[in-house]
């Protein structure tokens, strides 16, 4: 009976985030969109929700989402390797498989044409769906007694996402209060970073430029698309077979979140998508992830964010009328936030940079539409309760923090005493306070990032 108790124990350990992964040679058609890692474009949840224990009735929910699918953020990114390809075949350059990549190219960079950085119908769908499964579940919480806030930052896809989501909302429940609201006055907690992590993050720079030299092999794709695999590496006076290779990836990542008829899944091998997305993955969990060689520190850069959350929740539970708050923003706030939250294992930690994919990836975390809910119950004794969606699936927190027990001590997961979750949230911005008052590493100033102007494609 014993062993059976340690063998259930370790089957459940593998619900979060690791049993979800997908390691090397297991990519394959129906997981290969995965491999797009941080613009994974999102899917409807497929495990039903666990009722709430007896008694509890849903009083509060609160929300932040990355925006939905949207296009490359610069022309550039789908006129840089459309150019090339064009070029070479212009030159007779190119093999017939070359040949029918451009011809794809070409269909998919018509379709993001003057359209760069915008949400794409998918990504506005994406935020409608997710709106009404919150109606459809949770309708005790958008009666028109309540009031629906929300909030996003100014970008432009941003908002798109949060009015598809608001209109949604308003389809299904006409006469609902919605104060609603896009302002800098907000992005202290909805974007900006504690300055004091931009010191650590940097010490993580020259590893990562070592991983994606490992991982970055385009000569099999430069022979499958040039006569001469030589002309790629002469072509404009450099080699420019690494910088090729990684743009069609972007390209090719991307065209799952809108509607091109056509996709460039076939371009890489299996085992090429699997370490094009371990460089994806590797940037992310570098800037946005735990992990010694920063110091373990980089996700506390959101603390605000995460007060932001706690004292929004005392208030409604306070009775100030808001039943549900919804936020709005970008992948470089979620990343770091949902490691923060530590939900499924997102917490994770490990200097070594070959593993970080086993056990942390972007397309289980802040990917397009990705979002986390923290749902709140009460019952008529007062006690209240709250249980967590990660993209809509139930998560937990590590083991530390206990599980709600009912009268009878029988444990209820995935709920959890809002006092105890309170408590473990508390200690980690307490933490960081007291980290800033003793940390002697120099804080320079940096240039203010801007969600306006970034035109790095794996970011935002």
């Amino acid at each position: 009976m014993k062993r059976l108790f340690v063998i259930v124990l370790a089957l459940l350990a593998l619900t979060g985030l690791s049993a979800k992964i997908i390691k090397r040679g297991e990519v394959n058609e129906s997981n290969l969109a995965k491999m797009a890692g941080s613009v994974y474009a999102y899917q409807a949840p497929t495990e039903p929700l666990t009722p709430a224990p007896k008694g509890f009735k849903p009083v509060y929910l609160t929300h932040f989402g990355r925006h939905g699918s949207r296009f490359l953020d610069n022309a550039s990114n789908y006129d840089r390797p459309y150019n090339i390809l064009k070029e070479a075949a212009d030159s007779g350059a190119l093999t017939d498989f070359g040949m029918d990549v451009l011809r794809r190219l070409e269909i998919i960079r018509a379709e993001a044409d003057q359209r760069a950085g915008d949400l794409t119908p998918k990504g506005m769908q994406q935020h409608r769906d997710i709106a009404r499964r919150m109606v459809e579940n949770y309708p005790e919480l958008f009666t028109n007694d309540k009031i629906i806030m929300a909030r996003s930052t100014t970008s432009h896809r941003v908002l798109v996402s949060e009015y598809s989501a608001l209109m949604q909302i308003l389809r299904m429940r006409p006469k609902i209060k919605i104060d609603y609201d896009s302002s800098n006055h907000d992005e202290p907690w909805m974007y900006t970073e504690d300055k004091a992590v931009s010191a650590h993050k940097r010490k993580i720079n020259a590893a990562v430029q070592e991983f994606n030299q490992r991982h970055t092999h385009p000569e099999r794709l430069m022979s499958a698309l040039f006569k001469d695999s030589e002309y790629i590496r002469k072509a404009g006076g450099r080699d420019q077979s690494g910088s090729l290779y990684s743009a069609l990836y972007d390209v090719a990542s991307y065209a799952q979140g809108s509607d091109p008829g056509v996709d460039l899944n076939d371009v890489f091998t299996y085992d090429e998508w699997y370490d094009l997305f371990l460089m994806n993955n590797m940037r992310w969990y570098s800037q946005a992830g735990f992990s010694p060689l920063t110091d373990n520190v980089v996700p506390y850069g959101h603390c605000v964010t995460l007060k932001n959350f706690l004292d929004f929740a005392d208030e409604a539970l306070a009775g100030n009328g808001v039943s549900v708050i919804l936020r709005y923003g970008h992948e470089v706030t979620l990343m770091s936030y949902f490691s923060l939250l530590d939900l499924d294992g997102s917490g994770y930690s490990t200097d070594d940079l070959e593993s970080v994919a086993d056990h942390w990836a972007a397309y289980n975390l802040a990917y397009m539409g990705g979002n986390v809910q923290w749902v709140f119950f009460r019952n008529k004794k007062g006690e209240v309760i709250v249980k967590f969606l990660l993209n809509e699936q139930e998560a937990t927190l590590p083991e530390s923090v206990p599980f709600y027990k009912d009268a009878k001590g029988v444990e209820q997961r995935p709920y959890y005493r809002w006092e105890d979750v309170r408590k473990f949230y508390q200690a980690k911005i307490d933490y960081w306070e007291d980290f800033k008052a003793h940390d002697d590493t120099p804080v320079e100033e940096t240039p203010r990032r801007s969600y306006r102007s970034e035109i790095n494609t794996s970011s935002n």
